[in-house]
């Protein structure tokens, strides 16, 4: 079943600073607004793109709809056009920071519903929400890109 784009939210962590402590439970008082520039990263600076940058964001996507979605599943459905940059995916606790969770292994960039690393976010009812890691590599000396963005897809059975 699709999942209507007015009845799923996206919000920030408690802790949405840069940092070995990014991260902690989701914040209902910052939803991030999509199609806006650098809502969930910061644009890359010059010295990020010649050096490289591994980025980490923890999002919440949550259920504001009055039935429940069964089986969600996560991916990529559009990656960024940066040559030089590089998206990927995976689960999160509702506690968990960067310093632990995030830089832990088992991300993935998994492109469509029906690939073998899609996402399984589960079951979400009514107001509930699921803690999402996106992880973002800048290659090292890649040429400069303007307005870069990525596009996550959702969709439950």
């Amino acid at each position: 079943m699709a999942i209507l784009a007015a009845s799923i939210k996206f919000y920030q962590c408690t802790t949405w600073a840069e940092g070995d402590t990014h991260g902690g439970a989701i914040d209902t008082g910052s939803e991030i607004t999509t199609g806006v520039d650098a809502n969930i990263f910061d644009d890359v600076s010059d010295a990020e793109r010649v050096a490289g940058d591994t980025e980490y964001r923890k999002i919440y996507i949550r259920n504001e709809n009055g039935d429940t979605w069964s089986a969600v599943k996560a991916w990529i459905s559009s990656f960024t056009p940066a040559t030089n940059d590089e998206i990927s995916i995976k689960l999160g606790t509702s506690d968990g920071v960067k310093s632990v969770e995030g830089v832990a292994a088992g991300y993935v960039s998994p492109d469509s519903k029906v690939h073998a690393d899609v996402l399984t976010v589960g079951d979400l009812a009514e107001n509930a929400s699921k803690a999402i890691w996106i992880k973002r590599i800048v290659a090292a000396e890649g040429d400069g890109y303007t307005a870069n963005a990525f596009t996550l897809a959702f969709e439950s059975s």
